[in-house]
């Protein structure tokens, strides 16, 4: 367990206990997209598996497999990698959406075995009882994003991520 005065592993410069903390603990619930994408990055972090169970939309493909088996995968997911950072790229509010999803594009820093397997996610969200829950996304491996990925939005990465 992280102690609560570290810094929060989702790169937000603030503490663990002042950031991510309250959400794994089940104490508040994430309110918008780019708070949940950095909630659960946390969380695969740190191994805060029950979190991101509870943080799947029931329209999640993952949700049909059933909670073992998914909570298995998401614990060998966590295990198995190193966590370096995160960068929001671009985020968009269900407001701005007709079917009230939220849209988050993101750069997951992270390795494996020290190779870098990082990632740019397309991800959606929508809100679930108390919050905003993850409903599933599209990725790409970093070193596939041609030019600037900084310069990444949620409409350019559109093309992109449908050529995968």
């Amino acid at each position: 367990m992280l102690p609560r005065s570290k810094p929060c592993p989702c790169t937000s410069g603030k503490t663990y206990g002042s950031c991510c903390h309250p959400f794994h603990k089940g104490e508040s619930d994430p309110q918008d997209a780019p708070t949940l994408v950095r909630a659960r990055y946390a969380a695969f972090a740190l191994g805060e598996i029950e979190f991101l169970w509870s943080t799947l939309h029931p329209q999640n493909a993952d949700r049909d497999r059933g909670r073992d088996q998914v909570l298995v995968a998401l614990r060998v997911a966590s295990n198995a990698y190193r966590y370096m950072g995160l960068t929001l790229l671009d985020a968009r509010g269900e407001a701005a959406d007709p079917d009230g999803v939220a849209r988050v594009l993101y750069v997951a820093r992270i390795f494996q075995r020290g190779r870098d397997v990082s990632f740019v996610e397309r991800a959606e969200f929508l809100r679930d009882g108390g919050g905003m829950r993850y409903v599933g996304g599209k990725s790409i491996d970093l070193a596939k994003v041609p030019g600037d990925v900084a310069a990444l939005t949620l409409d350019s990465s559109e093309a992109l991520l449908r050529a995968t």
